[in-house]
């Protein structure tokens, strides 16, 4: 046997990595404390910026709130200015995008399209994600009441490829289809009636679809049954 242990020899028992981790604390307690305070403010900090990102959010909802109620109640110019500020003092919040889009409303409802347009387009280019889809929507509406056709033909296309399932998509096909009407591209608004009638069946678009469709279908066939038809004029020259 050994002829000594700790035991035996009355050393103490080897320290443990507790008893080490406070010698080096007391060694080195200018460097934990600097730590500890740099730790603690930062964590204040981060508190500090929730709650104010917070009570930011807060107030930029608010304020929206207010210019929308008037706005819609026809005090546009009021509006206007409180939707100006929103969009500039809450530029980091998502509410600069609902500010943006209703002053875009607001501006349509006056028949200032083109500035409508400008506004739906600023959202639809660097909006909030759940505003893309109303903003891309709304600028079709917006180039159309212009008499841009080529303009709202193209941006209802564009609308339909990136958002082919938004509740607006049939909306913007029945719209799509007018544009052809009113640009006398009478085959593509057969086509895209027709589309209406197959992607949206039992529906009130596929109804309004198949309205527009029937008036052709039937001149279609007037066409044809007075070409097959000889005329007793026709026979009685024969």
């Amino acid at each position: 046997m050994p002829d000594s242990t700790w035991i035996h020899s009355g050393t103490p028992e080897a320290r443990g990595k507790m008893d080490l981790a406070m010698e080096w604390i007391k060694n080195h307690r200018e460097t934990v404390i600097g730590s500890l305070v740099i730790s603690g403010a930062a964590v204040i900090f981060g508190v500090w910026v929730a709650v104010h990102y917070s009570g930011l959010r807060e107030m930029a909802w608010k304020s929206l709130f207010i210019a929308q109620q008037t706005g819609y109640s026809g005090n546009y110019a009021e509006a206007t200015k409180q939707l100006d500020s929103i969009e500039t003092s809450y530029s980091k919040t998502s509410a600069w995008g609902f500010a943006a889009l209703t002053k875009g409303d607001l501006l349509f409802r006056q028949n200032k399209f083109k500035e409508a347009a400008d506004e739906y387009a600023k959202v639809a280019a660097n909006g909030p994600k759940n505003l893309i889809p109303f903003a891309s929507y709304s600028l079709g509406k917006a180039k159309e009441a212009t008499a841009d056709l080529s303009g709202a033909q193209k941006q209802y296309q564009d609308f339909l490829t990136a958002h082919p399932e938004h509740f607006l998509a049939p909306d913007a096909h029945f719209s799509l289809a007018s544009i052809y009407e009113l640009s006398n591209n009478q085959a593509e608004a057969k086509a895209a009636y027709e589309k209406i009638a197959l992607l949206y069946p039992d529906t009130s678009w596929a109804a309004a679809a198949k309205a527009k469709l029937m008036p052709a279908q039937k001149e279609d066939k007037g066409q044809t049954t007075a070409a097959s038809i000889k005329t007793p004029q026709a026979e009685v020259k024969k």
